[in-house]
């Protein structure tokens, strides 16, 4: 599997929540912790993504590409 390599910029607040995460033993290091929470937002997210990517096709469907 290839990976993808970002930037973020967090908040000083959450950076310090992060921080604090990793030091009480919650995470390894700031990159599992982004990845596992985007994984967890993902996943209580799909429903609503997949309603709104089916919305957009039908959208599409309907109207075309104008």
């Amino acid at each position: 599997m290839a990976e993808f390599s970002t930037t973020i910029k967090l908040p000083a607040r959450l950076a310090k929540m992060v921080e604090a995460y990793i030091q009480d033993g919650w995470s390894t290091d700031m990159n599992s912790l982004v990845v596992e929470a985007l994984r967890r937002y993902m996943e209580t997210h799909k429903s609503q993504l997949t309603e709104r990517f089916i919305e957009e096709d039908v959208e599409w469907g309907l109207k075309g590409d104008e």
